[in-house]
């Protein structure tokens, strides 16, 4: 990835239970670096489940609300504030899915939307696998395919016309620069790129570049403009969009959850779009899945094209494609629980791994964790 190499697949889970015994699970954003969950799960443990122990609420968004006022100090004080955004971006979707389970309503019967499927993208692919993977993820019916660039600027325009050439008639390219360029070099790049038409250019910029340089690349480029998986709070998010921004991608995981990314859903300018960032386990993967389904056609969730047994096997077959699309989960619930067998398979080495039906934060991945969050007779969120 941008940031370097990842010799593993961390990933942070987290299961809450109400004082019923009905459980909800979310993720946590922590893939990169290596060790990140176990960072966070500590936080988790130690600071955070102490202050939900007891704690009654009507809707998830309560309880963050709740958790900032108590502990936003105490994240300025360490020097952490985007850390608590992640840990509360994963407790918020971990409260959907404990309070639609409660209800015994999936997202798509409490949402009332018939279509309780979600569109999708095939992302992160790289240059040694377009021969294989556009033509396989084409085959899976979707249209979209996003490329990683900015690694080695001078075979970036190789690889793009390689996988224009490779992606069927109708479809789209999109290109994710990962932060990597500075304002002139960003002009200079999308300017030659116009004649391949990429549907948008995704980081081309640092995320806290100044919103001038964003609205001067906006106008200098006929390329629409895409970012959001470092951004923090709607403001931000609307002052991108402000700025020229056309394609908003906040992720379930590390901003908001699945509250956050409906309210900025429902804040939306005309002309810009939703399309939610994902990478990391299918417990995330089908949170990011359902606030597309929700927003409606016209938004697309990420899919990682690259082997993740995290995204593939923690939760059955729960994020197969087909025809392009990923179908919502039936039962009560936001979520598949991943499944007991799975979570001791991927559990941090040396720490046994709890039931899937105990409830507890657990560190899958490379690395696996524990402590509860109960809550008192949730109805289902509003």
């Amino acid at each position: 990835m941008a940031l370097g190499a990842m010799p593993t697949r961390p990933a942070l889970l987290i299961r809450l239970a109400d004082t019923d015994g009905c459980f909800g699970w979310g993720e946590v954003w922590a893939n990169f670096p290596p060790r990140a969950n176990l960072h966070k799960a500590d936080i988790l443990e130690d600071v955070i489940a102490p202050r939900l122990r007891g704690f009654a609420f009507v809707e998830p968004r309560e309880v963050c609300t709740f958790l900032r006022e108590a502990l936003t100090v105490y994240f300025i004080h360490i020097g952490q504030r985007r850390v608590f955004e992640h840990l509360l971006a994963g407790i918020d979707t971990a409260l959907w899915d404990l309070c639609l389970r409660k209800a015994g309503k999936s997202f798509a019967e409490f949402m009332r939307f018939s279509a309780a499927s979600a569109a999708t993208y095939a992302s992160s692919i790289n240059a040694s696998d377009l021969d294989s993977l556009i033509p396989h993820h084409a085959r899976l019916g979707q249209t979209h395919f996003k490329l990683k660039i900015g690694f080695h600027e001078e075979g970036d325009r190789e690889t793009i016309d390689r996988a224009n050439a490779l992606r069927p008639i109708g479809t789209h390219l999109m290109i994710d620069g990962n932060q990597s360029w500075r304002l002139r070099q960003a002009v200079e790049l999308l300017r030659s790129l116009e004649d391949v038409a990429p549907l948008f250019a995704e980081e081309p910029l640092r995320a806290d570049a100044p919103l001038g340089e964003w609205e001067t690349l906006a106008k200098a480029t006929g390329i629409s403009l895409a970012g959001g998986e470092n951004v923090y709070g709607i403001a931000a998010f609307l002052a991108l969009a402000d700025a020229g921004m056309r394609f908003l991608q906040p992720d379930v995981a590390k901003w908001g959850g699945v509250t956050g990314a409906l309210d900025l859903g429902a804040a939306l300018p005309a002309g810009v779009r939703l399309w939610p960032h994902f990478m990391g386990t299918a417990v995330g993967q089908m949170a990011a899945l359902s606030v597309s389904a929700a927003i409606g056609e016209d938004s697309v969730c990420e899919m990682d094209v690259n082997a993740n047994r995290l995204r593939t096997e923690l939760c059955g077959d729960a994020s197969d494609i087909v025809e392009g699309r990923v179908r919502l989960p039936a039962e009560p619930g936001l979520v598949v629980p991943p499944s007991a067998e799975q979570l001791a398979a991927f559990a941090d080495a040396g720490r046994p791994s709890p039931n899937a039906s105990s409830g507890h934060v657990e560190r899958v991945g490379a690395h696996g964790a524990r402590g509860r969050g109960p809550a008192r007779r949730p109805r289902p969120p509003g």
